[in-house]
C-alpha cells in the first residue's frame, strides 16, 4: 500500500520556513519598480555565471542575486513580476548601493536565463539577478 503525501501542507510548511529563513538571514532592501518603491526583506549573495557572448565565446560575469518572497512584491495591491531595468537599493557599509535587475543571457548549463526566475515550483520566491550601477 502506497502512502499519500499531502503536498499542499508541505507547500505551506515550506513557504513558512522560507519566510522565517529570509527574516533571520535576510536584510531590508528597497525594490524600485518604475516610479514606485517598496521595502522588502531579501537574501543577497554573489554568484559567478558563465555566459555566452554573441560570438559564442563564454565569459564569467558576477551577479548580485537577491531572493525575495513573491508575496512581498506587491504594489498598490497588485503582485509584480521583477523585470530588467528595475532597481534594488541596499545599504552596504553605510552607503546606499544601487543594483539594476538584468537578464543573465545564455549560460552553458541552463540556456537563456531571465532577469528573475522562481526559486521553486510553488513560485513562492523570486531569484533576481542584478549588476551594481552606482550609489546614492
Amino acid at each position: 500500500m502506497r502512502a499519500e503525501i499531502a503536498m499542499p501542507a508541505f507547500d505551506d510548511d515550506f513557504a513558512a520556513a522560507d519566510a522565517m529563513f529570509a527574516e533571520a538571514f535576510g536584510g531590508e532592501v528597497t525594490y524600485v519598480y518604475g516610479s514606485s518603491e517598496i521595502t522588502v526583506t531579501a537574501e543577497a549573495s554573489l554568484h559567478d555565471y558563465e555566459v555566452q557572448d554573441p560570438h559564442g565565446v563564454f565569459e564569467t560575469i558576477q551577479s548580485r542575486d537577491y531572493v525575495i518572497s513573491a508575496a512581498a512584491l506587491v504594489i498598490d495591491g497588485e503582485p509584480i513580476t521583477p523585470r530588467a531595468g528595475n532597481k534594488i537599493k541596499e545599504t552596504i557599509n553605510g552607503s546606499i548601493e544601487i543594483f539594476q535587475v538584468m537578464p543573465l543571457g545564455r549560460t552553458n548549463r541552463f540556456g537563456d536565463r531571465p532577469a528573475a526566475e522562481h526559486t521553486d515550483t510553488s513560485e513562492t520566491s523570486w531569484l533576481i539577478h542584478t549588476k551594481h550601477i552606482g550609489a546614492e
